[in-house]
Parts: C-alpha cells; structure tokens; sequence
C-alpha cells in the first residue's frame, strides 16, 4: 500500500450477493477503489483540472476533509477519496416519527484527482477514475496569485473550459478511433450484425466529435446507449464546471454565467471562493453565519454542489422504513419500482409484488406508515411506477 493514502471513513459496501457492509479503510489501491465504487450503489464525482486551480481545496470543502493541499505539488499520486452524507431535511423529519430506529442518509463519493497538464487528458493515468464517475467536476482556475503562475501565462476561466472539453471529446475520439480499427479486423474475418451496428454507430458519434460536439449531445436509442455504454466516453458525462475566483469576484459567486455561461446539454457552472471559504470553514457554526452574511454569501459550496449535481445527473431521493432503520436512497429520474427494490436488494427485485407507496408530506401528516395505511392514503403500485422524488416506499416480495 502506497503511504500516501489517506483514511476513507465509512464506505459503503454492497457486494454482489447484495450484502451491506459498512468498513473504515486506511488505505486503498486506485484498482480496489474501482472495484469496491463498482459494488457500491452510490453518486460519484471526480474532480479533475489542470495543475493548481484549487482542486483539493474544494474537496476539503465538499467533504469536511482536511487533506494537505500541496499533497500533490509535494510528489502524491494517489487520488483522495471521501464518502460525504447528503444531508436532507426531508429524511430529518421522517425519522422524527421514528427516532428509535437508526438513520441513514443517502451518500456520495468524491474522489480528487492531482492536476492533468494541458493536453494530457487522453493519456492520463486517472483516465479510469473519469471514465467511473456518474458525474465529472472540472475546477478552473479564476483567482490570480503572482506565486503559482499560470501555464499559459494568463488567467481565462473561459479558455481553460474551452481547452478541458476539447480534451474529453479528444479523448473520446481517440477511443473510437482505436474500437474502430479493430472493428474493420474484425469483421474482415467474421460477418458479425452487432459489430456493424456498433461501427455505424460508432462512425456517426466519431462525425460528431469531429465537429466539436460533446457526445452527450447525442440523441440515442437506449439500445443505442447500452451498446456503447462500457466506453464510458468522458464527453458523454454530466459536466460541472466549478470556477475558483478571487476575492475581489465574490459577488460573481451567485452569478457564475457572467463568468461563464454554457447551454450545452449536460453542462452547468457554479463558482467559489477557495481561500476564503476554508478560511470560513474553520470557524464555529455562529461565526460562519456572520462571515456569510459579511460576504453577501447565501450558503458554502457543499450545499450548492449537491443541488446542482442532483439535478445535473436527474437524481432523486426515495426513503425506506425498516424494522432498524429510515433510510434515503439515491436513484436516477425515470427509475421504476422494480429497478428501485433491486438498489435495496437483488432478492427483493427478483421477488417484487408490489410497492406501497406515501409521499414523505402526507407521511408526516397521518403520523406514520400504518395510520397512513389505516386510511386508505397508501397506493399500490406495479414494477412499472415511475418512482417519484421524496416517495416514502414500502416493497412487498416473495422470497
């Protein structure tokens, strides 16, 4: 193990036998992150940019971790990797009908990356850890320290994005390029209809890239998106651009489109202030109020992160009540009951009857779930129910 490695607090295991298991780790090989995020039913954000924009710094402020933020300057490898609750105060109030039983918010990894030099990013050694995240945070740098240089030698959030997205979709494009020559080899020795299907889909999303479009640009078929899917094109992602600016552009941070403005699909920008902002986080909770307030904040990047890429990635929450527990679930828009129970449990997916579902608001106002019952409040829903964010559900099954 390598001693760069830092403590990753409670970790959430699911295995493939659908087993919780809940772990402190000290240490963890990139390779075993991989395989454990694999199990681990969770959102996942990769922080990643160009040297020396503030990457760790937000890390430390998304997640409450102090990491040394030179780590990487100082010869660190190894990315950082926290696993941070999603406080929600619709969870909060659930449980308070129900304060015997232990509660559990529903998580999100974040792993930090150490700078990628301009032009690097289709051949970086993290390129896995981008290709597993759900969503990808780029931080660009828009503060100016006469003591860390910039590599262009001037300071243009607007250019750094420009120049990162080019190289997610040259990255993609190097991708295809590569699954294409050994497509044409392919089908040279054998006729194969789903390798002709791939390399027209294929040459149509490389037509794409040539022009300068992202691949999440891309209209696809579901069919279309499960044969490409074990790409996991970067271009293809959800995108955050987190811009990190000076002081003096504080009054920015409630208004990043006049830093930088994007319409693109997939792609939304908010902005911060490092230095001061961990300066705030090192004050008691009464302080950080007074702080705030001094400097017309309305709230820390952390709530304003998870906002942003809950609606980003069309995320929603559901809850469960268990015989020891009141639990948040984290799942995509559009999930159904029965994909819903298999995030619970695969023997619940395989067993599904039916759901019984509340909204979390009418939960509170008959008191619990068996008054809610009592009163007919309760529907019954099939595998084919749309779960809806905030649903307070209860899943029968057949074991």
């Amino acid at each position: 193990m390598g001693s760069g490695f830092h403590k990753f607090y409670n970790f959430i295991i699911i295995m493939p036998n659908q087993t919780t298991i809940y772990k402190t780790y000290e240490s963890l090989t990139p390779m075993a992150f991989l395989i454990l995020l694999y199990y681990t039913i969770i959102m996942n954000f990769t922080l990643f940019g160009y040297p020396k924009t503030g990457k760790t710094t937000l890390f430390n402020l998304l997640t409450g971790a102090k990491i040394e933020v030179k780590a990487y300057e100082n010869g660190k490898k190894e990315p950082n990797l926290r696993t941070h609750p999603v406080p929600d105060p619709r969870l909060e109030k659930i449980w308070s009908l129900y304060s015997e039983k232990e509660k559990k918010p529903a998580t999100v990894d974040f792993i930090d990356l150490a700078g990628i030099s301009f032009g690097e990013v289709k051949s970086t050694t993290y390129l896995n850890y981008l290709r597993q995240a759900d969503g990808l945070t780029h931080v660009a740098r828009g503060f100016i320290d006469a003591q860390i240089p910039h590599p262009k030698g001037k300071i243009s959030p607007e250019e750094d994005i420009h120049s990162m997205e080019d190289e997610l979709t040259l990255s993609d494009l190097v991708s295809i390029e590569s699954r294409l020559e050994k497509l044409e080899k392919e089908l040279k020795r054998a006729k194969n209809p789903e390798g002709e299907r791939e390399k027209e889909l294929l040459l149509q999303l490389r037509s794409l890239l040539e022009k300068g479009q992202a691949l999440r640009e891309a209209e696809l078929s579901p069919e279309e998106g499960k044969l490409i899917s074990s790409f996991a094109f970067l271009s293809q992602k959800s995108l955050i651009h987190m811009i990190n600016v000076d002081e003096k552009d504080i009054p920015l941070i409630e208004n990043p489109e006049k830093i930088y403005s994007s319409q693109k699909k997939g792609v939304t920008t908010a902005a911060f202030c490092g230095k001061i902002e961990a300066e705030i986080m090192e004050l008691e909770d009464e302080e950080r109020e007074t702080f705030l307030s001094e400097y017309n904040l309305k709230e820390l990047s952390a709530p304003k992160f998870l906002k942003a890429s809950y609606d980003l990635l069309q995320a929603i929450t559901f809850f469960t009540i268990g015989k020891d527990e009141v639990k948040a679930w984290t799942v995509r828009g559009n999930t159904t009951a029965l994909k819903a129970a298999g995030v619970i449990h695969s023997d619940i997916e395989k067993g599904f009857i039916r759901a019984e579902v509340i909204p979390w608001k009418d939960l509170l106002e008959f008191g619990s779930f068996k008054n809610a019952k009592e009163k007919a409040a309760v529907r019954l829903e099939g595998k084919e129910y749309n779960v809806q964010d905030g649903d307070v559900i209860y899943f029968r099954f057949s074991n």
